[in-house]
């Protein structure tokens, strides 16, 4: 078997480590500079929190990701038409939100195929039956972030970081991944060449102000502008339709990239959206619908014998390998992770430890509950508020992620922890990015006390 895994890369772990306080000093004022210079910034002064020694995986754990990631991929596309035909219940199973509904309902069957996705399903490596391997626990197509983040990160990392740490040392035998603003902008030419021939330029559309008050988007605007690309970015609301022709702060649009859910905006009618309505409906945004299936529960379609004739037998082993037990909560009866027929709730409530508990929708890391690091009471009044509300969360096997040494930069700190990782993987159905999160906590997330760091491998 091919192994698998994700080390920080050791020589430049030590040499972090025993930099001269002057010379640390020095390489974060220089990173803090250069994060100025790119508008690289979080929520305050300093840098956006990054990984500081390069995170190298193996080339067996990415041939397996890769491999689990197709899969999902095609399952996802599929996931509008499965709603429409309700699939083995699919329809009640994985719920749309109210506003997301009413565009679905509307729309769904007028909108060109194939609805484009770019996808991001996250991955731990965690500890299953013994074995260290890659574990799927989320999906994660709609507002995508750390695409910026990541390109600005891997720069400094080349610029910045391994020029101040090497030293005489011969050159690395690992390299980058993929530049995920390069990686952007080749899907989105790949999408407009689909359906977006015409005149005009790119628009990059979400609601304002950003949720959470942090935006890649202008960033990226920015990027795209000094490749050469004709953009522009905006609310949807701020698109006009005059005579036909869509226009964003006069630039006529050809295509649009949607960062944004379908609960932020208005319905199709509303004289508000009435310009997005109409690249919507030519089938020129990406991504389409496929898209607003991410939520948590999906997960259970891979686990359960329910949809297993949707995949072939290797397909079925494969995810059986790499994706925890997943079942939307709600008040019912299912095959527990030992193959046993169990009321749901009762078996949520009595395997607390072994479980985590996750709103449907949302990021952040907010709203989710690992059981063993709960108090029971707080477990069963959320236990109690989900089968209230069927659909609005999700429980999974919890799966254990050990730590190892990290160094990162937060708050204008070098930092030296142990820390867990989770690996996102971009794929647009012909092409793979990734990005890499560390954090000291359990949950995994920049809002969360961590940091993003590129991923690199052996040459």
């Amino acid at each position: 078997m091919k192994p698998i895994s994700i080390s920080t890369e050791p020589a430049t772990f030590r040499s972090l480590r025993t930099l001269a306080p002057s010379a640390r000093s020095s390489l974060i004022r220089r990173i803090e500079d250069a994060a100025t210079k790119r508008a690289f910034h979080y929520k305050g002064r300093h840098a956006h929190p990054m990984g500081l020694a390069p995170m190298v995986s193996t080339k067996g754990l990415v041939r397996t990701i890769t491999a689990l990631v197709r899969i999902l991929h095609r399952f996802q596309t599929r996931a509008p038409d499965l709603r429409l035909g309700d699939v083995q219940g699919f329809r009640e199973l994985i719920r749309l939100e109210k506003g997301t509904r009413r565009w679905f309902d509307a729309t769904a069957r007028l909108v060109p195929k194939p609805w484009p996705l770019l996808m991001r399903p996250d991955f731990c490596l965690g500890e299953r039956a013994g074995v260290l391997r890659p574990v799927l626990f989320e999906l994660n197509s709609l507002m995508l972030g750390g695409l910026y983040i990541q390109s600005v990160a891997r720069s400094l990392m080349t610029k910045e970081v391994l020029p101040a740490v090497a030293g005489s040392r011969p050159k690395p035998g690992f390299k980058p991944t993929t530049d995920l603003i390069a990686y952007f902008m080749r899907w989105m030419r790949d999408c407009r060449a689909r359906h977006g021939r015409g005149p005009g330029g790119l628009a990059l559309l979400e609601s304002l102000p950003p949720g959470g008050g942090f935006s890649e988007l202008p960033r990226i605007a920015h990027d795209m502008a000094a490749e050469g690309w004709r953009v522009e970015h905006g609310d949807p609301k701020e698109l006009e339709l005059r005579k036909g022709r869509v226009r964003l702060h006069g630039m006529p649009v050809a295509y649009a990239y949607r960062d944004f859910s379908f609960e932020d905006v208005s319905g199709p009618a509303s004289p508000s959206m009435a310009g997005f309505a109409a690249l919507w409906a030519a089938g020129r945004v990406a991504p389409g619908f496929a898209a607003d299936f991410d939520q948590k529960g999906i997960l259970e379609c891979f686990t359960s014998e329910d949809f297993a004739p949707l995949f072939t037998a290797q397909e079925r082993r494969l995810l059986a390998r790499h994706v925890p037990w997943t079942r939307v909560l709600t008040e019912r009866r299912t095959l527990s992770p030992e193959g046993r027929s169990v009321d749901l709730p009762a078996y949520v409530l009595r395997r607390q430890a072994e479980l985590v508990l996750k709103p449907s929708w949302g990021a952040g890391g907010e709203g989710i509950l690992i059981g063993r690091h709960t108090p029971a009471s707080e477990w069963r009044s959320a236990v109690s508020r989900a089968l209230k509300d069927p659909g609005s969360f999700a429980v999974q096997a919890y799966v254990d992620n050990p730590p190892i040494a990290c160094a990162f930069l937060r708050d204008g700190r070098m930092r030296f922890e142990e820390c867990r990782q989770t690996l996102g993987t971009f794929f647009d159905g012909s092409r793979f990015g990734f990005h890499l999160r560390v954090s000291p906590g359990h949950i995994v997330n920049v809002a969360q006390g961590g940091a993003l760091a590129p991923l690199y491998i052996p040459r």
